[in-house]
C-alpha cells in the first residue's frame, strides 16, 4: 500500500507530464515570439516545472527528511511566483493597450520578485498562495470582460474556475478521492483544468505585442 506522500509524488509526475505535453502542444504551434498565446506556452511550462519539482519534493527528499527538502520548496515556490507573474503578463498582452501594459508590468515583476524573497526567508506559503491568486483574478475578470467582443475564452474561464475548486481541496481536509489523500485528489482534480488551459492558449492572440509600445 502506498503512502500519501508516495500517492502524491505519483500524481504529481503525472500532472507534470499532462502539463508539460500541453504546452510543448503550444509552442509547436509556431506561435509568434511576443504574442499573448506564446507567453502562455511558456506559463505553462513554468508551472510544469513547479509540478515536476513537487514531484521530486515530495518522492525522494521529503520522505527521508533530506536537507534538500527545504531547497526544493524554496524552488517549487519561486515558481509558482515566476507563473504568476507570466499569467499576469500574458492577461495584460492578450486584453490591455501599451499603458495597461506598462502598469501590470511595473506592478507584477516587483511584486514576483518580493514574494520570492519572502519565501526565501520565510516558510509562509500563502503569501506564494495571495500573489498566484491575484494573477489568475486578474485573468479571470479579463476574460469575462471581454467574451462578447471574441478576446476572452470560456475555456480559460473553465481552467481557472477548475483550478480554484481543485486548490481548495488542501484547506478542505480529508481523505481525498476514495482515501487517495488529500494532495494526490487536488493533482487529479487539477487534470481537466490542464486541458482547458491549453483550449484557452489555442484561443489566444497570436500577433506579436510590445510590452513597451507607445501609444495609451
Amino acid at each position: 500500500m502506498l503512502s500519501e506522500l508516495a500517492l502524491s509524488a505519483l500524481t504529481d509526475v503525472v500532472l507534470a507530464s499532462v502539463q508539460a505535453f500541453a504546452a510543448g502542444m503550444l509552442y509547436g504551434k509556431g506561435f509568434s515570439p511576443g504574442s499573448a498565446a506564446r507567453w502562455w506556452g511558456l506559463t505553462m511550462m513554468v508551472i510544469a516545472a513547479t509540478f515536476l519539482v513537487g514531484a521530486i519534493d515530495h518522492g525522494f527528499f521529503e520522505p527521508a527528511e533530506h536537507p534538500w527538502h527545504q531547497k526544493l520548496m524554496f524552488v517549487n515556490r519561486a515558481l509558482v511566483a515566476v507563473a504568476a507573474f507570466l499569467i499576469a503578463a500574458t492577461a495584460a498582452l492578450q486584453f490591455l493597450g501599451p499603458r495597461g501594459r506598462k502598469l501590470v508590468i511595473a506592478l507584477a515583476a516587483p511584486l514576483a520578485a518580493i514574494v520570492v524573497v519572502l519565501v526565501f526567508v520565510s516558510d509562509n506559503f500563502f503569501i506564494v498562495i495571495a500573489g498566484y491568486s491575484a494573477a489568475m483574478v486578474l485573468m479571470l475578470v479579463l476574460n469575462l470582460m471581454h467574451l462578447r467582443d471574441g478576446l476572452g475564452s470560456w475555456a480559460m474561464v473553465a481552467g481557472i474556475a477548475v483550478t480554484f475548486a481543485a486548490s481548495a481541496l488542501p484547506f478542505i481536509g480529508g481523505a481525498g478521492f476514495a482515501g487517495i489523500g488529500i494532495y494526490a485528489a487536488y493533482h487529479i482534480a487539477m487534470m481537466p483544468a490542464v486541458v482547458a488551459f491549453y483550449a484557452a492558449g489555442m484561443a489566444l492572440d497570436r500577433r506579436p505585442v510590445a510590452f513597451f509600445s507607445q501609444g495609451a
